[in-house]
């Protein structure tokens, strides 16, 4: 006999069935046992009596665990009074005629009944597969799923035509760090994740798709925030031959559809709409919460629209990613793809007015938060050359990083534009979340690692090998220094080289350099007492380590690594530690007050080999966690 789902009993009432799924729970009343069981369609109760079944199976069906996985043959029936029942299981049970243990559940680590939100995330996401059981997160998958499903059909029904576009990819600037994957067949070269379309999407309206989309994964290495992973998945369009107000128009309608088709309510047929300027005069941000108070407890989206930015501002010296980008002191406000107005554009192509040019980019805000963002881009290769040149690059610089779009450009682009609407965002306020981590089946955690798979993690030396990785194999001074050269070359960083004789301590090395205490750099290789991890912390020479600030951002105690094990484990010996965790595979941490002098100097594989550079440059090249670690 097939399967029958549960919520195809009510089809079947006097039938025998066979229905599979989870024991949610289960109850034994004197001679009548009580089985309730889940499948994806539902929940249904299930009735057995004693006298049916043979002893050794009655023991099993006694035996039964919570979330074991059964098969269970047996009578629909209505339920005795059914008209008064108003439990989840309706008006029909299951008259258990036999029962097969299909496979049996050890006893859990975290529950599966309830909405999971007093669990610790840690838990949650290390056992994700049992959390995803609870009906709430079953529910936010279907949503989401139904969600991206109205999305795509919406474009459909507009003609576009969905385009996947690699993985792999080069390096490009798009505004934060990139993740990099070695080549095997190029040694020494990498391939880097794309934090987005973006470029490949402008180069299909070069080649006449006109309307594109995907729903496409997005990698960025930025630094972590509470709610924010490595990876984000976005909406992704581009249109070719549409002014702002089409592209706009055509995104209102799309998304729209895509609420009502998931049941979601909307605040205005017709999103409003706000200048930048008008945004931050009236709420003082760009993104912002136009609902009443009854129309946030009633889950109401209010969609609106924010236009005429800014096209570039100032750098931030505290972001890495802006000062690697903008040499000049200038940087993109969101991408620098995107086309100043037209009566801006003669500033633009002169260099004239660069903090008063506005540009031709839109953001759409949902509930006081950024939904999605995009803007009419430059389709000349002079309105891109421009822009980079407004960010201090050199011709040599500009060929380097879009050389292959201002090609593309050259042999007939049209004028396009489009969006990439943030499918984690959207999901998780259609669902009255509040976590972006609920609405991904296996989200990152706060400190960058998977959920479930413990990533990431070491790789085998047969794989280094091919990879052409020698960075974390334990290595000479000599070597370790060579490859700090190379990391620092390849930041384009200003750095000083000095052999010198042997400072085993950190005085030694200060009296040597001339330099404060406070200016030396000192690396210390700590272990995690629980995991047995090694992690680096950097901090100035005249400060001592904060055990209990690192605890509380590693999430368990540290000791120092023993020297022996240092030496074996790393090639280098104590006094000679250089604060590069990258080259040993292993995290750093950066501790902020090194910043405080403009330059520093540390130990690079030998005591007797001392580089010196400035503060920020250290912190751009060791791509560490930031924070205080020294007391």
């Amino acid at each position: 006999m097939s399967r029958t789902l549960i919520n195809q009993t009510k089809e079947n009432i006097g039938s025998e069935v066979v229905l599979k799924g989870w024991v949610e729970n289960h109850r034994a009343m004197g001679k009548l046992i009580f089985i309730n069981l889940r499948d994806r369609s539902g929940k249904v109760q299930c009735v057995g009596s004693k006298e049916n079944f043979e002893a050794e199976v009655w023991a099993v069906i006694k035996g039964l665990t919570l979330e074991s996985v059964v098969s269970i043959t047996g009578k629909v029936k209505e339920r005795p009074n059914a008209q008064e029942s108003e439990d989840e299981f309706g008006s029909l049970e299951i008259e258990i005629s036999s029962v097969e243990l299909l496979n049996k559940a050890a006893p859990l680590p975290i529950p599966v009944i309830g909405d999971g939100k007093d669990i610790n995330e840690e838990s949650r996401l290390k056992y994700r597969y049992l959390d995803l059981r609870r009906d709430r997160m079953g529910n936010i998958l279907k949503t989401r799923s139904k969600f991206i499903r109205a999305l795509r059909e919406a474009l459909y029904n507009q003609e576009f035509v969905e385009v996947e576009t690699p993985i792999l990819t080069a390096s490009t600037m798009e505004g934060a760090r990139d993740f990099v994957v070695p080549s095997r067949l190029h040694p020494g070269k990498f391939y880097a994740l794309p934090q987005s379309p973006q470029q490949y999407k402008q180069l299909l309206m070069t080649a006449g798709v006109e309307n594109y989309f995907q729903v496409a994964k997005c990698i960025r290495d930025e630094d972590l925030r509470a709610d924010r992973g490595f990876e984000f998945t976005q909406l992704d369009l581009e249109t070719s031959f549409k002014t702002q107000e089409d592209v706009m128009n055509l995104v209102e309608e799309v998304v729209k559809s895509a609420v009502k088709e998931v049941g979601g309510k909307l605040k205005d047929e017709a999103f409003p709409r706000f200048t930048y300027e008008e945004a931050m005069e009236k709420y003082g941000a760009d993104k912002f919460d136009i609902r009443s108070e009854e129309e946030k407890q009633e889950v109401v989206l209010a969609f609106a629209w924010v236009h005429r930015f800014p096209f570039f501002k100032k750098v931030d010296t505290e972001d890495v990613a802006e000062v690697r980008d903008g040499k000049s002191g200038w940087t993109f406000t969101h991408n620098p793809f995107s086309m100043p107005l037209e009566e801006h554009l003669e500033w633009h192509l002169n260099g004239e007015h660069t903090g008063e040019i506005i540009t031709q980019q839109y953001d759409l805000v949902c509930n006081g938060y950024e939904a999605g963002g995009g803007s009419i881009r430059a389709h000349r290769p002079d309105i891109l050359r421009a822009t980079y040149k407004t960010m201090g690059y050199s011709e040599e610089e500009i060929e380097r990083s879009v050389g292959h779009m201002l090609k593309a450009f050259e042999v007939g682009t049209p004028p396009h534009g489009g969006i990439a609407l943030g499918i984690d965002r959207l999901v998780m306020i259609l669902s009255g979340e509040e976590s972006l981590k609920e609405t991904i089946a296996f989200p990152m955690t706060y400190n960058g690692r998977t959920a479930v798979m413990e990533g990431p993690g070491p790789i085998s030396e047969e794989q280094r090998t091919e990879l052409h990785l020698d960075m974390a194999k334990a290595k000479d001074g000599d070597e370790i220094a060579k490859q700090i050269k190379s990391l620092l070359d390849a930041e384009n960083i200003d750095y000083k080289y000095e052999e010198h004789q042997p400072t085993p301590t950190s005085q030694d090395a200060a009296n040597f350099r001339g330099k404060d205490l406070s200016e030396g750099v000192k690396a210390l290789i700590l272990v995690g007492k629980k995991s047995g991890k090694n992690f680096m912390v950097t901090i100035p020479g005249d400060k001592k380590l904060d055990t209990k600030a690192l605890k509380d951002e590693i999430g368990e105690e540290v000791t120092f690594e023993k020297p022996e094990v240092i030496l074996e484990k790393f090639g280098v010996r104590v006094g000679g530690v250089p604060p590069f965790g990258i080259i040993f595979d292993i995290p750093t941490y950066f501790d902020e007050s090194i910043l405080n002098s403009d330059e520093v100097a540390f130990s690079a594989g030998k005591d007797s080999i001392s580089i010196y550079l400035s503060s920020k440059d250290l912190e751009k090249a060791l791509k560490g966690k930031l924070g205080l670690w020294s007391k």
